[in-house]
């Protein structure tokens, strides 16, 4: 019998903000072209006081719903399927690294808002997290910078 290496798997976590929308075109473009399985993540962050589970403490699911069917159309304007899915979790960051290790994923691709300052790039606490401790390539796709940005949906 010969053994077959696995498809090769993309994850993208999304949010909604025009980076991640972005970054998840992006994703698909790669995933149609190399044949990979396309995951998008949306991680619907759990205040310390509620537990994970609980649903009190996840005030943002319809946004997180609403999220996920706008990457699904995405994907269909892109020509790719997508398997989109949201979890709970305390913080994001780890909440992907975690998905990524388990789900065997081959590259994350992040979409990173452009921040004015004094550093030309500022990273985020999630984007940070990646970056660390991924199992995986990370492609960061950040937004160009304010005088350059266009509308983009």
């Amino acid at each position: 019998m010969i053994s077959r290496k696995h498809r090769a798997r993309i994850l993208t976590p999304v949010n909604g903000t025009p980076a991640s929308k972005h970054a998840f075109r992006w994703a698909c473009q790669l995933a149609r072209h190399s044949h990979a399985d396309l995951i998008a993540i949306y991680v619907s962050e759990v205040p310390m006081e509620y537990a994970v589970e609980s649903i009190k403490g996840r005030s943002n699911l319809m946004e997180g719903e609403e999220i996920l069917r706008q990457v699904e159309k995405i994907a269909g304007s892109e020509h790719c399927k997508v398997e989109a899915s949201m979890i709970a979790a305390r913080n994001a960051g780890p909440a992907l690294v975690l998905e990524a290790e388990t789900r065997s994923v081959d590259l994350l691709v992040v979409g990173l808002p452009y921040r004015e300052g004094v550093v030309p790039v500022s990273v985020g606490s999630t984007a940070d997290f990646i970056l660390k401790n991924a199992p995986c390539q990370v492609i960061v796709s950040r937004e160009p910078a304010l005088s350059h940005a266009g509308s983009e949906d």
